[in-house]
């Protein structure tokens, strides 16, 4: 799996904004850029066959935080836990969980999709 590149990727910069930028035959795009407003995006991440999302349209990652990506797999959570019951009852193979910045708190938004995969947009200079 891309994760330990994507998250490579994103550790390049101290903060990462992400943006909800499609979601195409169950595919969901999510673009990576330093400021929203400029939208001058240097990843894209392609969730495959997405059976659930729970995120706002766009947030801000702290990436110098220890860990703010996580991924579980499916078959690791009982099926009689609420986790499973939330997150899988329309299938999906992974959770995937980044750690939203808001104005005064953080918290997990999440996505359950079978894959992700990721392209370079654009090389940006370190910050």
């Amino acid at each position: 799996m891309d994760i330990e590149k994507i998250i490579s990727v994103l550790n390049q910069n101290d903060w990462c904004d992400l943006e909800i930028c499609g979601f195409y035959n169950n595919d969901l795009i999510i673009k990576g850029c330093l400021e929203i407003t400029d939208q001058d995006y240097f990843i894209e991440m392609r969730f495959k066959n997405t059976t659930y999302i729970s995120a706002p349209l766009s947030w801000t990652m702290d990436t110098t935080d220890e860990v703010f990506i996580k991924v579980t797999e499916k078959m690791l959570i009982p099926e009689s836990s609420p986790e499973y019951q939330r997150y899988f009852h329309l299938g999906g193979k992974y959770l995937f969980s980044f750690l939203a910045e808001f104005f005064s708190s953080k918290e997990w938004v999440h996505i359950v999709a079978d894959s992700i995969e990721y392209k370079i947009i654009n090389v940006i200079a370190v910050v």
